[in-house]
């Protein structure tokens, strides 16, 4: 089962995810592909972390073990994700450093739920 805060914390990703797909969508009724385009992968962002919370059952019912789980992955993709952006940034790659910085700016966000919910 489930606790109450895992399954808020999925709630507040599928949440999140739905809101940015209606941007999405009125973007692209803006004639505004670029834009949405980016909010695409800000919505990524937000169905990796869900994915990552749900994949933790597979290693532990413990609460603790699932949490310390995701906040290593999502530790990871920041780094990662960091990494590829010194790499645009090196190569002068505009678009590139955009959809990493809207990559960061999506896990900042996660991130500082994900605090704000355990501590």
């Amino acid at each position: 089962m489930e606790s109450e805060r895992i399954e808020t914390f999925i709630n507040y990703l599928d949440q999140r995810t739905s809101s940015i797909q209606e941007d999405t969508l009125r973007l692209i009724a803006d004639n505004r592909r670029d834009e949405a385009n980016f909010e695409k992968i800000r919505a990524n962002i937000f169905q990796i972390a869900k994915k990552m919370l749900l994949a933790s059952a597979r290693i532990s019912q413990e609460e603790s073990e699932r949490v310390s789980f995701l906040e290593s992955k999502l530790a990871l993709f920041q780094e990662t994700w960091e990494g590829y952006l010194m790499k645009a940034k090196e190569h002068g790659d505009d678009l590139k450093i955009v959809q990493e910085q809207t990559r960061l700016e999506a896990l900042a966000e996660i991130q500082d739920v994900f605090k704000k919910t355990w501590g």
